[in-house]
């Protein structure tokens, strides 16, 4: 999985536009656009989606690595951490009759994954 920071940078690169540009389109702040880019803000989902139309990039592809940056980010040094992610999974895996879509699968497979770099952390 991509970082969130390198789809945004290389969309904006690959349709050769600045930050300036960028900013100007979107009406986003030309610094934050930046932080965007650098990994020192995480932007909001409607700025996520904006990008992704802005560049042409992949909205499921970007949405997802933005959700799961955001689970990270609330979990990272939690003691209870890796039991509450495990604890979601058994939760969504408890709904009745829920339609279980590619990219929600995908994001199941992604938390599998997170769940093994923060048990090796330990």
């Amino acid at each position: 999985m991509h970082a969130l920071k390198d789809l945004l940078k290389n969309g904006r690169i690959a349709k050769a536009m600045t930050t300036r540009q960028v900013s100007e389109r979107l009406k986003i702040d030309q610094a934050l656009i930046s932080k965007f880019e650098n990994g020192f803000r995480r932007p909001t989902r409607k700025q996520v989606v904006d990008l992704c139309a802005l560049f042409g990039l992949d909205e499921n592809e970007a949405v997802l690595c933005w959700l799961t940056e955001k689970i990270l980010s609330e979990i990272e040094g939690e003691p209870l951490g890796l039991d509450a992610l495990k604890a979601a999974e058994t939760q969504l895996g408890q709904i009745p009759n829920r339609q279980v879509d590619d990219q929600f699968q995908k994001l199941l497979r992604e938390m599998e994954a997170l769940k093994g770099m923060l048990g090796n952390k330990d």
